[in-house]
């Protein structure tokens, strides 16, 4: 049994450590793209989607304890209005600033790390806001169930 479980972290740490591999060769493609045919709205996307990916995959361990739990799926609509919104608003911002020609605050442009900060939290977010909820059992007195 505990091996099994350093086996399943380690194939989980493997998992994380590719896909920051695999994302970072994504963002390399992805800034060699913008700067060969200069369409920046496509690869901006991309890149949102690339970060809100590894925060999926940070809480899939929460999704699949969840998943394997008896009960039925609710969400946590409070988490989800409260940091999924925002965090998904911030994750695609830049995409957002050129589709609709939005100022861009200018701690927004100093680097990159406010919006895979923020996709990160938002893919995070989507994960651990779905939870199964057991049905307890209430029995009243002097009934015969």
């Amino acid at each position: 049994m505990r091996y099994t479980k350093i086996l399943i972290y380690l194939l989980y740490v493997l998992v994380l450590l590719g896909s920051l591999a695999a994302a970072g060769w994504g963002f390399f493609t992805i800034k060699v793209w913008i700067g060969r045919h200069y369409r920046p709205l496509p690869g901006m996307a991309g890149y949102c989607l690339i970060c809100i990916v590894i925060g999926l995959l940070l809480g899939l361990e929460h999704f699949l304890k969840e998943f394997r739990k008896q009960g039925r799926w609710t969400v946590n609509l409070i988490r989800l209005v409260i940091m999924g919104i925002p965090s998904g608003i911030s994750a695609f911002y830049l995409v957002l600033s050129f589709a609709f020609s939005l100022k861009i605050p200018s701690f927004m442009t100093y680097s990159t790390l406010f919006y895979e900060f923020s996709g990160l939290i938002f893919g995070y977010t989507i994960m651990t806001s779905f939870y199964k909820k057991t049905e307890k059992q209430t029995y009243e007195i002097g009934s015969f169930n």
